[in-house]
């Protein structure tokens, strides 16, 4: 079954279902009253520079300001790699890493203004991550203004078609002060296509700088695609055989812009119609709801827990219903196998990144390790965002990062639970009773106190008051107060509300 494209809009949201024989692998989400942040360019102010974290925090007229590392400053190649998937398939320059940069006070101080752009989003407690290497996305090329470097797309692997591309490239008078990146979709186009689009490209930065001139910082210069415009430039190719809109709006704004970008795309397009929601009617809905789940059962009985905390995700395989037919470890192999095929489909649904620890079943061969680990590494490859992956330890662990540039799909989705906290559990009603009574023999304890009315959760209620245990009964005669306990139903199970009795 072909790869299809689904968009959802609706008054306060739009959603991307991208389906691949008739399953969901990839899904997205953007709320009409916020602002895409990823790829927008800004003119910004110092505010401070951190010359020990090697850093300058940029106000750009957010509520946080901005985080600038050094190596996002100086002169290099590697900027359009924070934001894309693609990146030169030859680069013998050394990593950025390794390489000796300047300290960043010698390049910016308080007060300077900078042209910067937003390669990840606020997430949490963390102000937005920019960059000044500008890129410019096209749909088949991404123009880098403050680069020389030119290069292709690794995933155009055909080499044939890679000396074409090479030799447009060759045969173009491409600006010298500026760099170019062919992107995936531009295997198969024409010299013509890709010289229209630099044109387009090289017009839209002429207008950037022109704004970025005139503008007082903070002021947003340059706005990206919102997530509909983004899909169609970036996913909509070739190998999409429909690709479906709920909304007579955005259908007009994809026809418009498919009319400049990829005419022969047109036919493909259709506006749905039908009074049935449309992620109903394709089952859609019901793999989404699926999304969000802790726990995802695999099709052998066995289960993957996913748990996103401030610092890395951890993903836990356990064998569940699944037995197998010889023996533990090939379980655990099979087991493990599948959980290997199902996570990067996972990691690309909720839109998980940052640092991964994946916990799998203990093996005893080193040779089923290794099969876990190649097929781990094969189904990340067709992931979009860049990943970086550690062998599998002896012990079934494997620690890898993937690139985040946004609030996973359950970060903008859920909230900090308002009665846990976050911590994922509430204390039990005997750790506050004990607490209860401790707060009791303090104010009792006062000569001035008369006595106190109690009012608790009716299971906290019930513990204290049980006849077993005469919890109250102990209190009243050692201080020979009178104390009395009411039960709120409304009441969270850890909120004790104590009231003196009045003179």
């Amino acid at each position: 079954m072909p790869k299809e494209i689904y968009i959802n809009v609706d008054q306060h949201e739009k959603r991307v279902a991208i389906l691949d024989n008739k399953r969901i692998e990839e899904f997205y989400i953007e709320r009409l009253h916020t602002t895409n942040l990823v790829g927008s360019i800004f003119k910004g102010k110092v505010e401070s520079v951190l010359p020990g974290i090697g850093a300058a925090f940029v106000n750009i007229g957010l509520e946080k300001n901005g985080f600038l590392y050094v190596s996002d400053v100086v002169q290099g190649d590697g900027g359009y790699e924070k934001l894309f998937e693609e990146e030169p398939k030859e680069d013998k320059k050394k990593p950025e890493r390794e390489k000796k940069l300047p300290p960043i006070n010698e390049i910016l101080k308080k007060g300077d203004e900078v042209l910067v752009q937003v390669v990840k989003e606020p997430i949490r407690s963390k102000g937005a991550r920019l960059t000044a290497h500008v890129s410019i996305p096209g749909r088949f090329i991404v123009m880098m203004p403050f680069d020389q470097h030119i290069g292709l797309s690794k995933r155009i692997s055909d080499r044939h078609e890679r000396d074409r591309i090479r030799k447009i490239l060759e045969e173009m008078k491409l600006p010298k002060d500026m760099g170019f990146i062919v992107r995936t979709a531009a295997g198969g186009e024409t010299k013509k296509d890709i010289e229209r689009e630099i044109s387009y490209l090289t017009r839209m930065w002429q207008h950037i700088k022109f704004r970025a001139k005139k503008a007082k910082p903070p002021s947003l210069i340059h706005q990206e695609y919102d997530i509909v415009l983004r899909v169609v430039r970036d996913i909509f190719t070739g190998d999409v055989a429909r690709f479906e809109v709920d909304s007579p709006n955005e259908f007009k704004r994809i026809s418009k812009f498919l009319n400049i970008y990829a005419p022969e795309l047109k036919t493909r397009l259709k506006l749905y119609h039908d009074k049935v929601p449309m992620f109903d009617k394709y089952d859609i809905q019901k793999q989404i709801d699926k999304v969000y789940n802790r726990i995802v059962q695999l099709k052998s009985g066995g289960y993957l827990v996913f748990d996103e905390t401030e610092s890395l995700i951890a993903i836990d395989v356990n064998s569940g219903k699944f037995v197998g037919e010889r023996n533990l470890e090939e379980t655990a192999y099979r087991t493990n196998m599948e959980a290997a095929e199902e996570i990067p489909r996972q990691l690309r649904l909720r839109d998980m990144g940052g640092i991964i620890i994946i916990d799998f079943i203990d093996m005893e061969y080193g040779g089923h390790r290794k099969s876990v680990f190649n097929t781990l590494e094969h189904h990340l490859e067709s992931d979009k965002a860049k990943t970086n992956i550690l062998s599998i330890s002896s012990i079934g662990l494997v620690e890898m990062t993937r690139q985040r540039m946004r609030q996973s799909i359950e970060g903008k989705s859920y909230q900090k639970c308002p009665y846990c906290n976050g911590r994922g559990s509430v204390k039990s009603a005997s750790t506050v009773a004990i607490e209860l009574i401790r707060k009791l023999n303090q104010i009792l304890a006062d000569p001035k106190s008369k006595g106190v009315f109690v009012s608790v959760n009716p299971e906290v209620a019930k513990y204290v008051i049980s006849p077993e245990r005469n919890m109250i009964r102990h209190i009243e005669r050692h201080f020979r107060k009178n104390i009395r306990i009411t039960e709120d139903p409304s009441r969270h199970i850890e909120d004790i509300k104590v009231d003196e009795v009045g003179p």
